[in-house]
This record gives structure tokens, C-alpha cells and sequence, in this order.
């Protein structure tokens, strides 16, 4: 078996619940075995979304910070102003330009 070239450790999580819909936040930190990146922690953003009839959406950022703080202040930003999948990447688009 190959061994995975990237550990990923969930950091921080949050869950809210607003009007039945379950919005979950996840930032995680990634080390890569790959010699461009070598141990050199990366961190994404996950928002899974469950409405209220059990549907789920979901969207993740891959190594979007490889500064934690920057990535503990985005995404308690994130969680604060209730953002979706749907609504991630413009949230990127208009905060990282």
C-alpha cells in the first residue's frame, strides 16, 4: 500500500444550527511529503451545509493559508457571518484580491 503523501489534521471546528439548517466549518492543516511543499503546514476551509429535508451541499478551499493566523481569523469570520458553499468562493474572490 502507498502511503498517503498528505496528512491532513482537522484544527478547529464549528457547527451552527439556524432554522433547521446545520452549517458545519472545518479548518484543516495539511503537511505534504511532497518536496515542493515539504512539511510546510497548508490550511483549507470546509463548509458542509444540511438543510432541513436532510439535503447536503458542501465546499472546501485546499491550502488557501500557509499562515495559521491569517486562517484562524478568516475562518472565524467565516463562521461569524454564517457563510454557505455556495457562497465560499466569492467570498475568496473578493477578500484575498
Amino acid at each position: 500500500m502507498r502511503k498517503s503523501a498528505v496528512k491532513e489534521t482537522v484544527i478547529r471546528k464549528e457547527s451552527r444550527n439556524i432554522e433547521g439548517n446545520i452549517y458545519d466549518y472545518s479548518l484543516i492543516m495539511n503537511e505534504s511529503n511532497k518536496v515542493a511543499s515539504y512539511k510546510l503546514p497548508l490550511y483549507s476551509i470546509q463548509i458542509e451545509m444540511t438543510d432541513s429535508e436532510g439535503k447536503k451541499t458542501h465546499a472546501i478551499t485546499r491550502d488557501l493559508f500557509a499562515d495559521v493566523g491569517k486562517a484562524l481569523v478568516f475562518f472565524k469570520r467565516l463562521v461569524d457571518n454564517l457563510a454557505t458553499p455556495l457562497n465560499l468562493p466569492y467570498i475568496i474572490e473578493d477578500d484575498l484580491q
